[in-house]
């Protein structure tokens, strides 16, 4: 890769917009480093992760694609320190409207504001890494359609456009590549309602706990002995019925709540592949998604 590239970071969810703004930015005079591109045609001896890596810090700046997937991305937020940590020269570039007032380490950056106007903000981004833009390039808006004038009748239609990113997947992988999303959304969608519920359970037991600090400094030690015996049984309840009770009076909610938004970002790791699949990074074959079938398996039950 050369020093003199932009390295695309970017949320999972946002691939194709960010494939999109990677090709732009390529048409338009930059060199530009994105996984969706240049992971193509690695050799299986190298590593993804460790060929992005090198990638990064070679890197003459990193453009952040900056949105609310990206924003709650863990993935996208360890990438970021790395970079940091490594003193590279970091812009955002903004996807849509995001506040960044209590984003620590995020409103201290340059920001492009592309999604208010996406032709200045490719001239912003050219200035910033001192490319001069191509003759003739033309900006065409990251939209999946755009307006078009029939020369027979005047009339405006809309005409589909196709980025020339798209793969053509045979029907029975797409099939089996849309199952794996539904799962993983479904996935997702349990382990965001537990994690509410361990919320809930936390919140019981912080209270408890605040009723008897307030029991043992006002009222009689009588009381206290009774409150804690409740909490005894109920904890052993909660054990007896597999902790489908909640253990009152304790933080192990907290902890459980801890290790559900843990495991929630490491799914990204499984979206990151599927989007991989669909940009043709990696060959979409029937043994390939039922692999990776097996390994959300896998990593949802255990």
């Amino acid at each position: 890769m050369s020093s003199e590239s932009a390295f695309i970071m970017y949320s999972s969810k946002d691939s194709q917009q960010a494939h999109q703004f990677a090709e732009r930015l390529s048409d338009a005079g930059a060199s530009v480093w994105i996984d969706t591109i240049n992971l193509r045609d690695i050799t299986e001896e190298l590593d993804e992760e460790e060929v992005m890596e090198s990638a990064l810090l070679d890197s003459k700046a990193v453009l952040i694609l900056t949105s609310q997937n990206a924003l709650n991305d863990q993935f996208v937020r360890n990438d970021k320190r790395f970079a940091r940590v490594n003193d590279k020269k970091m812009i955002l570039i903004m996807l849509e409207a995001c506040d960044l007032s209590k984003k620590m380490r995020w409103n201290n950056l340059k920001t492009i504001n592309f999604h208010q106007n996406e032709e200045a903000g490719i001239d912003e981004i050219l200035e910033l890494l001192q490319v001069t833009r191509k003759s003739g390039s033309a900006a065409a808006p990251l939209s999946s359609d755009e307006e078009v004038e029939t020369p027979r009748s005047g009339q405006k239609k809309v005409k589909s456009v196709t980025s020339k990113s798209s793969v053509k997947i045979p029907e029975e992988e797409l099939a089996l590549l849309n199952e794996l999303k539904d799962d993983i959304e479904y996935y997702k969608f349990k382990m965001k309602e537990q994690i509410s519920k361990s919320k809930m359970y936390a919140y019981l037991g912080i209270g408890g706990a605040v009723i008897i600090a307030v029991a043992a400094i006002f009222f009689i030690p009588e009381l206290v002995t009774k409150v804690s015996e409740v909490q005894d049984k109920i904890q052993w309840a909660g054990g007896l019925f597999g902790g489908t009770l909640p253990t009152t009076f304790s933080f192990s909610s907290l902890n459980s709540t801890k290790d559900k938004k843990k495991r929630l970002e490491g799914v990204q790791l499984f979206e990151k592949k599927i989007s991989r699949f669909e940009h043709g990074v990696l060959p979409v074959t029937k043994a390939d998604l039922l692999a990776l079938e097996d390994d959300f398996g896998i990593y949802i039950n255990t």
